[in-house]
């Protein structure tokens, strides 16, 4: 334990160093301003008169190009077609995307502003969703409703006949 004043100026020089590092690190990989910006919504279903969560929905967010009606759009940091924000939905339908990713350089960068975006939306069971719209910055919240898929097919033309012979039954056995 040090105990003269020389030694605990050299004590507190060695630690402040590296917490000034670690605050300047912190610093640098934060882009000022950008912590609230976010593109988050609620994916739904019509199903029965009433607007219903669709969980695990698989969003995906790409740059499509500058908003030509927003002024002082961001510097696109590589091609945008390698650029994209993925999330899933949760039990309530809600996803939150705060990034976007490049599949090219896999490196991470803040959403663009002043940008338009395309939003897809896949999940078994509803047609595939896509839309554009503009992003300026901060919190952006939407609220999309996906079209069911119907799975049941009925043939009631009388042209298709039903081939009772063409219809297999049997029995598996198993060993010889």
């Amino acid at each position: 334990m040090p105990t003269r004043p020389d030694d605990l100026v050299r004590l507190a020089r060695r630690i402040s160093l590296p917490a000034c590092l670690a605050l300047l690190g912190l610093i640098v990989a934060c882009p000022s301003g950008r912590s609230s910006d976010t593109i988050s919504g609620k994916i739904q279903v019509n199903k029965d008169q009433e607007l219903r969560p669709v969980a695990q929905a698989q969003v995906r967010l790409t740059p499509i190009s500058p908003d030509p009606e927003a002024k002082g759009a961001d510097e696109q940091p590589e091609d945008p077609v390698n650029l994209r924000g993925v999330s899933i939905t949760n039990d309530t339908g809600h996803f939150e995307i705060l990034s976007l990713s490049s599949d090219q350089t896999f490196q991470e960068y803040g959403l663009l502003r002043n940008w338009r975006y395309e939003i897809q939306i896949q999940v078994p069971g509803y047609y595939i969703y896509k839309g554009n719209f503009p992003y300026a910055k901060g919190a952006e919240a939407l609220e999309i409703t996906l079209e069911e898929k119907g799975a049941d097919v009925v043939d009631d033309s009388g042209v298709i006949e039903m081939d009772e012979k063409a219809i297999q039954s049997g029995s598996i056995r198993r060993g010889s």
